[in-house]
């Protein structure tokens, strides 16, 4: 093996040395960097960047500007609810003032229609005897007026109670045999349609013909078809009944 040259002492400046790869003998070492101070490299590390600083506040911003306008959207809509909720509880409870007033009222009127026919009634069955007895039967008579009264009596259809619970108008109410019985409730209306009628008033009840009222009973409810005999000439052949409001008592009045 040949021999290795002397190594002979280099006059390369140092500066020049640490920048290159030594061999000696095969060997061989890397000559490391100068160090950077940690300082420096964590203040390299740490600086924010302005732009994204700019950014993320802005984003931020921007959130909390859609969280006021929900917020205020929101209760705007529950403001408006309530405000809704109440007028439509004022409009009801008005509704229902209303609904109570015409009620008395209607009942009120009831009350006093059903009170001066008690009186009538009680009236003339305490009179009329005495006057029939005391008047001549040349006085009893009277003429009849040019132009009596009239009214027509709708008959809507025939059958028992349910017919007259419908509530539809005047019915042929067939448990009634004796006789032709029309009913209707008071509150359905008959009292209105026949309470006025007295007798010689032209009465037409639709389907059965034309007839004269010539006499009014007042019966307690629930009274059986017998009490219809209690008529002058006994069980006329059509009458008409509704009860009297506000009491337990019923009108019938008699058509021949």
């Amino acid at each position: 093996m040949a021999q290795l040259p002397a190594f002979k002492s280099s006059r390369v400046v140092p500066s020049a040395v640490v920048a290159c790869l030594l061999g000696i003998g095969g060997l061989s070492a890397v000559v490391p960097a100068p160090s950077v101070p940690t300082t420096a490299v964590r203040e390299a590390t740490l600086a924010p960047d302005p732009a994204v600083e700019q950014r993320a506040l802005a984003e931020l911003a921007r959130e909390a500007a859609d969280l006021q306008v929900a917020q205020t959207v929101e209760s705007a809509r529950a403001e408006e609810s309530r405000h809704r909720a109440a007028q439509e509880a004022a409009a009801q409870q008005a509704a229902a003032r209303q609904a109570a007033a015409q009620q008395a009222k209607r009942q009120a009127a009831v009350q006093q229609a059903a009170s001066a026919e008690a009186q009538s009634q009680a009236q003339a069955s305490h009179t009329q005897p005495a006057q029939v007895t005391a008047m001549p039967p040349a006085a009893v008579q009277r003429p009849a007026p040019a132009q009596p009264p009239s009214t027509f009596i709708p008959v809507v259809g025939a059958g028992a109670q349910a017919s007259v619970d419908a509530c539809q108008g005047p019915v042929r109410f067939t448990p009634v045999t004796v006789s032709i019985s029309i009913a209707e409730h008071d509150l359905c209306g008959g009292w209105n349609r026949m309470s006025w009628i007295q007798p010689g008033t032209k009465v037409t009840v639709q389907g059965y013909g034309t007839f004269t009222a010539f006499a009014r009973m007042v019966v307690p409810k629930g009274a059986g078809e017998g009490v219809l005999g209690g008529f002058a000439g006994g069980y006329p052949p059509i009458f008409l009944q509704t009860c009297i409001p506000g009491t337990s008592q019923m009108l019938l009045i008699a058509l021949h």
